[in-house]
């Protein structure tokens, strides 16, 4: 039996609370529900930097930003590493891309055989800025046009219906949604009613500071505050892209079930990463919160759990390594940051990481200097994060607090915990508000806490090659 064929599957913009079958009753995704009900999730799947070229170079290459060389738009990958495509390419897999490309050069000139509608590079032939999402592109099969998300699921029916059959394959399916402007057609674009739509747990009107990237371009597609009725409509714009996906990656499914393939083809779905769609008052993915360097990741496939869940962090250097695994070929040499995480698909290990480092770097308006604006450390229950222009600091514990709401050092905290655990009398409250529970941490436990991820913190951005991690100040007393 040749080896198995590989169904890479990638979507932009997509937050990691975006599938049916994995905990979100407001949205509509059969075909990812499938995928996630015959193989397995991983809950917790990071990024480094959670905008679209850089993210999309940690998958290419396994490596992160740092070595990589990609931490912001327009930047070549390190010519020094091996990509994906030509890691499989050497292994004897026909290679194939199709949709969205965002890094340096043409996917054709990246280890792909065949190339359809390469989004990103010159082959679409109407305007991004007019069109948005309807896209013309020449291909073998003909002129087309249409809504970019078909024509990427057109272009990945005709490239694995033309592979050679001799040979296992490898297709990169990249999708341009649910990236704004969430533009979908009907019946997609009006199956979501705003007017039902929950505000995310965490929406604010505004974030509570200046990050430093306050008004980068994805701040500015929608008005400050951050009005209810206007992240409802968002919210209802951007599931109908979800669903509009889910609706392409049916037809490619069914079309490898009707050729006998799907049971000997490995399909990994993800997202480059996520966005925050109104929640702490951004909406943009440039920020360190879950909901922006987190993305959904499911794998099915030979030798994959039926309906395996996993809490173990991965992150998307831990994809090529995983890939190479489950088709077992040689993984490439220069693919060093990442872990495979076949071991904890096996029952073998319950982690391959206790950490990950996120960080941003950016220019405050097009064309001004790049500056780094912000670092977080992620565990599997508390997360730090830094704003080297601000010289702030935010602690949150993501088991009690996975809405990332309650910052553990914020001044006033500080001073409301020794309070209350003082005994000292207070202000009577209202006969109906509840008694002042008694702070789940003492001040030195938060001091501790932070103190302790500071250091992994500062660890892992020397280990990884960050340029800041010899300027990290302590945190504040």
């Amino acid at each position: 039996m040749k080896k198995p064929n590989v169904l890479f599957i990638l979507t932009d913009d997509q937050r990691f609370d975006t599938i049916h079958a994995l905990g979100n009753p407001h949205i509509h995704t059969p075909n990812l529900d499938t995928l996630a009900n015959d193989g397995s999730a991983f809950y917790r799947h990071f990024c480094t930097t959670p905008i679209c070229t850089p993210a999309r170079a940690e998958i290419l290459t396994g490596c992160n930003t740092f070595t990589n060389k990609v931490p912001w738009f327009g930047m070549p990958i390190n010519p020094e590493l091996t990509l994906m495509p030509k890691a499989f390419r050497d292994a004897g897999y026909h290679t194939m891309h199709c949709g969205k490309w965002h890094n340096d050069g043409h996917p054709r000139d990246k280890g792909y055989d065949a190339v359809h509608c390469a989004f990103g590079t010159k082959d679409n032939l109407n305007d991004y800025q007019e069109h948005a999402h309807y896209m013309r592109f020449k291909e073998p099969y003909g002129e087309v046009e249409d809504h970019g998300d078909a024509l990427f699921a057109d272009a990945a029916l005709y490239a694995i219906d033309h592979a050679p059959s001799d040979m296992p394959w490898f297709c990169y399916l990249a999708f341009h949604g649910p990236h704004d402007p969430h533009v979908s057609p009907e019946p997609f674009a009006s199956m979501y009613n705003a007017a039902d739509m929950p505000l995310y747990p965490n929406h604010m009107p505004e974030h509570p500071f200046d990050n430093g990237d306050m008004v980068i371009r994805d701040e500015l597609i929608e008005n400050w505050p951050r009005e209810q009725d206007a992240m409802r409509r968002y919210r209802a714009r951007y599931y109908g892209m979800i669903s509009h996906i889910d609706h392409q990656i049916g037809r490619v499914l069914g079309l490898l079930k009707a050729r006998g393939e799907l049971e000997n083809t490995i399909i990994m779905f993800t997202g480059d990463q996520g966005v925050a769609n109104g929640s702490h008052g951004l909406l943009g993915k440039e920020n360190m919160y879950d909901h922006s360097i987190a993305s959904p990741f499911v794998i099915r496939g030979p030798g994959i759990p039926v309906g395996g869940r996993f809490t173990a962090m991965s992150h998307h250097v831990d994809i090529l390594p995983t890939l190479c695994d489950l088709a077992e070929i040689s993984r490439p040499s220069s693919a060093s940051d990442g872990f495979s995480l076949v071991p904890v698909l096996r029952g073998e290990k319950e982690r391959v990481r206790d950490a990950i480092l996120c960080e941003f770097y950016s220019p405050e308006e097009p064309g001004e200097p790049m500056r780094n604006t912000q670092r977080c450390v992620r565990t599997e229950r508390w997360k730090l994060a830094w704003y080297p222009l601000i010289g702030r600091y935010q602690l949150f514990d993501l088991a009690n607090d996975q809405y990332e709401l309650c910052d553990l050092l914020t001044g006033w905290r500080k001073r409301r915990r020794e309070f209350v655990v003082s005994g000292k009398a207070g202000w009577r409250k209202d006969a109906w508000a509840a008694y002042d529970p008694r702070p789940r941490y003492t001040q030195t436990e938060i001091e501790r806490t932070a103190n302790e991820l500071h250091a992994r913190m500062c660890s892992l951005m020397k280990e990884q090659g960050d340029p800041l991690a010899t300027t990290v100040p302590p945190i504040p007393g």
